[in-house]
């Protein structure tokens, strides 16, 4: 046994002496960290072909493997090379998987290796652009920005992610977002003074800004930026110059330069080889020729010419765009058959592995998902649905219409991806104006297959998308922590502080420029926490972009009660879909009309002075515009909910006998408007009781610097008012300030709101004066978890505001509805002050009867024309306050209830005292 146990001890120490002994071997045979380091830069530097200096960098990789355990600079230096060779291999999977590797290794390590993390970072995010994975992308540049901060040796890799994802959002159709992350660049370009890295940011703001049509700001940013070009800069810099240069040129209608700055990038950029960019001048140089010169042979030469340039680029999605183009180019010559085609074609080529050229095929939702540039695809779809209408027209083979239907349908689910991806305001906007062609195009499908319930879907997604977004927000942040909610508000705060305070300030000042990018980062910050949010709770994603789609069926179970019709209007430039839909029957109608007799119509309905001499002039046009947008429609019951789309009139002024001037269609109909119908579905996400039942503001006397005329009366209307509610807060004079009103409008059921607000011109945003202050709309929306169930915007014009194609009026009334508020009662032109109050406290009076809000405000109209004499019977004076929103009743009061509760109140503990009084005295 002894032997057997000395036997097994020496194995064990001729085996640790082996092992020592390799150990040392291969330690002696190891390169020390600087040999190591060497040897990288020797292959990195060296002119051998890529897979050699793979297999090189994998066997110095093993050796590293070999003699260290330790992670190190050296190993993740080798992991990012190999990320960068395989990126070039288009072996995307190794390229990503080492370059995390290598980002791993150094965020663990010592700050000394800190800053070669912003170089990984970098080619993390220039790998998921070329897989037109933007999220990714995104993330990524964010990351290499940050990382780079603190090393200003770094910073020039900073302003190329700056300027790449500024790029990636002018190819997705982010403008807005594209020209402020260009806009944060050139900031940290000018603290370095790197001049070139400048005046790319500046070209790619130019593209941005020229995109959305703001040509003014497009021009100030390309002349900076050809103003600071170095005469010594690359071909390539000054090739994106001069094609920036033209396109603003051609919207300056500046087409001769336009058509030389064109060539000159081309020139420019074929001489260095850089195919995509050749593609992009001529497909932009032959749009121009389309679209501004009308002139299509010139066009298609450019279009057919781009082919073989974007086919040597190697991009599917440039390609796809070449076809589009080229199909739109036989549109113009009225030749749909080959404009179908190359549509085809242009879905085709996209990488999302769609292969069938039929043109009755569309992509599904699948296989939709899997492209990225959601705008390509939409514009091809819905170019597509608009050939296949005009191949109908042409055929009259209806079997087109329905395949036009299809493609219509296909082409609104990307609006809706593309929706999602989007955060900037004036992009978002944008993208409505521009998806509402299409939307015509549906409806006007539907039409022409007598499908109205069809056409429904098409009505309400071109409309109030931004508000229905808001308020699924909204209703999806209960599935937020309050931290959550308490920092998204703080950000929102941040955001409104330092634009007003860039307002007060002059223009490329020292303080601009610092308030400037205080902004610009705390927009970024406000994005960054929104996607994130989005990415770790996926319930409130899911109901924030909730993109169920309405039925009439739904319409009719939810909406339609007690005898209610909801009318949709879908104007044109010359045409009006009408679209009913009530208990019975959906129809859908179109008619011409004259958008001058509309506007000459609510001219005269706003201006007194006016309508009085030419009143027969007005009864003709609201008799015919009652004949045209009205009477067609199979209306049952009397209350009527209006969606009314681009043109927002007081229907209940209109006329429905030519020969009575007085028979107002308020006289036969409740009315009540709408955004949107989904909008009328949202649950109001908060308890119906507060600390006021009744919220009254009426400042009377304003500031001297608001330059705004005494409210005489308003305080002693308020008084009446407030008979109507058991609890309530009027706040007069001096006490009705800005923050006051703020602070005290989420914690009532009801607000009365007397005062002045203003909204004159197109462009122009509302405003709305307290005593102290002007409210705006951005301070407005800051408001949330309010329990006003009802706000009555007695003011001048709270109806009206700058108009978004596709969107509707960003007015006061807006403003007020993106907070949550259900129902909203507003003026559409500048009111009488004594007609106001009169109306105002017959609409309290009828709704605390109990009364729904659409028949109460009926009712106090109807009371006024019984009440006053010949000369106040103009619609001016009591047809411009409407009701938005829902109609139910008020609910009753969280406290001591309305003046009819508090009687009905008082009227039970009576009776019960009566009881005891009697028991007591038979008892006795």
């Amino acid at each position: 046994m002894q032997l057997y146990l000395r036997k097994k001890a020496l194995c064990i120490l001729l085996t640790l002496y082996g092992c020592v002994q390799g150990a040392f071997y291969v330690h002696a045979q190891c390169p020390t960290p600087a040999v190591f380091m060497d040897s990288i830069l020797r292959i990195e530097q060296s002119d051998a072909a890529r897979a050699v200096k793979i297999t090189q960098l994998q066997t110095l990789l093993a050796k590293n493997r070999q003699c260290t355990a330790v992670k190190d600079s050296i190993y993740a230096r080798i992991m990012h090379r190999l990320g960068d060779l395989y990126h070039f291999e288009g072996d995307w999977s190794k390229a990503i998987g080492y370059t995390k590797e290598a980002v791993d290794v150094n965020s663990h390590s010592k700050a000394a290796l800190k800053p070669f993390l912003v170089n990984s970072y970098y080619n993390l995010a220039v790998f998921y652009s070329q897989l037109h994975l933007y999220a990714e992308a995104h993330h990524y540049y964010d990351s290499c920005i940050l990382a780079a901060m603190p090393y200003p040796g770094k910073l020039p890799i900073a302003l190329l992610a700056f300027e790449n994802k500024s790029f990636n959002y002018y190819e997705t159709g982010d403008y807005q977002q594209g020209a402020e992350t260009a806009d944060l660049g050139v900031l940290v370009a000018r603290s370095i003074n790197d001049t070139l890295a400048g005046v790319k940011l500046l070209v790619q703001k130019a593209q941005s800004l020229s995109s959305i049509n703001d040509t003014a700001g497009a021009r100030t940013a390309i002349d900076a930026a050809l103003e600071m070009l170095p005469s010594q800069a690359p071909v390539l810099d000054k090739a994106n110059c001069y094609a920036a240069y033209a396109g603003i040129l051609g919207k300056e209608r500046k087409y001769r330069d336009a058509i030389a700055y064109y060539q000159r990038a081309l020139a420019a950029n074929r001489s260095i080889q850089w195919w995509d960019l050749c593609a992009r001048n001529l497909i932009d140089l032959g749009n121009l020729y389309s679209g501004a010169m009308k002139d299509g042979v010139k066009a298609m030469r450019c279009y057919q010419e781009s082919v073989r340039y974007a086919e040597k680029s190697g991009d599917p999605y440039l390609l796809a765009g070449v076809c589009n183009n080229i199909g739109y180019g036989y549109w113009t010559q009225h030749q749909s058959r080959k404009a179908l085609s190359f549509y085809q074609k242009a879905l085709n080529t996209l990488p999302m592995h769609f292969s069938d050229t039929s043109l009755r095929s569309n992509p599904g939702y699948d296989l939709l998902r899997n492209a990225a540039n959601d705008y390509l695809v939409f514009t091809f779809l819905a170019n597509k649905g608009e050939s296949l209408l005009a191949l109908f027209k042409e055929t009259r083979d209806s079997s087109w219409l329905r395949y036009a239907l299809s493609t219509f349908r296909t082409a609104d689910f990307t609006v809706d991806m593309m929706r999602w991806k989007q955060y900037g305001e004036p992009s978002l906007l944008f993208w409505r104006n521009r998806t509402r062609k299409m939307y015509e195009l549906a409806v006007e499908t539907c039409y022409l297959l007598h499908d109205a319930p069809a056409a429904f879907r098409f009505f309400e997604k071109s409309r109030a998308v931004l508000l229905n977004d808001k308020l699924n927000e909204l209703g999806a942040r209960r599935y937020l922590s309050p931290a959550d909610i308490a920092k998204e508000q703080a950000l929102r705060i941040q955001i409104v502080a330092l634009q007003q305070q860039l307002n007060t300030v002059a223009a490329e000042t020292p303080s601009w420029q610092q308030y400037q990018r205080q902004l610009l980062n705390a927009r970024s910050d406000l994005e960054k926490f929104i996607r994130n949010l989005e990415k770790e709770h996926p319930a409130y994603y899911q109901y924030k972009y909730d993109t169920a789609v309405l039925t009439v069926a739904d319409i009719r179970k939810n909406l339609l009660q007690d005898g209610k019709t909801l009318v949709e209007y879908f104007t044109t430039d010359s045409s009006v879909f009408i679209l009913s839909v009530s208990a019975n029957a959906c129809s859908l109608h179109r008619t011409t009309f004259n958008p001058k007799d509309l506007d000459e119509l609510v001219q005269l309905c706003t201006n007194a002075t006016m309508l009085s001499p030419q009143h027969e002039r007005y009864c003709v046009l609201a008799y015919q515009l009652y004949r045209q947008w009205f009477a067609p429609l199979p209306i049952t019951g009397s209350r009527i909910i209006i969606s009314p789309d681009e043109y927002l009139i007081p229907f209940e002024a209109l006329l429905s006998d030519s020969t009575d001037q007085m028979s107002y269609l308020i006289k036969r109909y409740a009315f009540s408007y709408t955004y949107a119908a989904r909008s009328l579905m949202k649950p109001h996400p908060v308890t119906q009781y507060g600390s006021h039942d009744l919220l009254g503001i009426a400042p009377v006397h304003y500031a001297a610097y608001l330059q705004q005329s005494a409210l005489n009366g308003a305080d002693q209307s308020l008084g009446n008012i407030r008979k109507s509610y058991g609890t309530s807060l009027c706040l007069t004079d001096a006490s009705a300030t800005k923050q006051r009103f703020l602070t005290e409008l989420p914690r009532s059921r009801v607000v009365q709101l007397y005062s002045h607000a203003s909204a004159s011109g197109p462009d122009k945003e509302p405003v709305l004066y307290l005593a102290d202050s002007a409210l705006r709309l951005p301070e407005i929306q800051l408001l949330q978890d309010s329990v006003t169930s009802l706000i009555i915007l007695s003011t001048c014009e709270a109806g009206l505001g700058r108009h978004a194609g596709g969107e509707g009026v960003l007015s006061l009334a807006r403003g007020f509805a993106l907070t949550g508020i259900p129902s909203i009662l507003t003026t559409l032109w500048q009111i009488d002050n004594e007609a106001t109050y009169e109306l105002t406290e017959s609409f309290h009076q009828h709704l605390d009867q109990g009364l729904e809000k659409d028949v109460a405000l009926q009712q106090a109209k109807l009371r006024f024309l019984e009440n006053n004499d010949k000369g106040s019977l103009l619609p001016y004076y009591w047809a411009a306050s409407i009701l938005f929103g829902e109609t139910a009743p008020l609910p009753p009061s969280g406290t001591t209830g309305s003046h009819t509760g508090f009687l009905i109140t008082a009227a039970l503990i009576a009776a019960a005292l009566l009881l005891i009084l009697l028991f007591y005295k038979k008892s006795k």
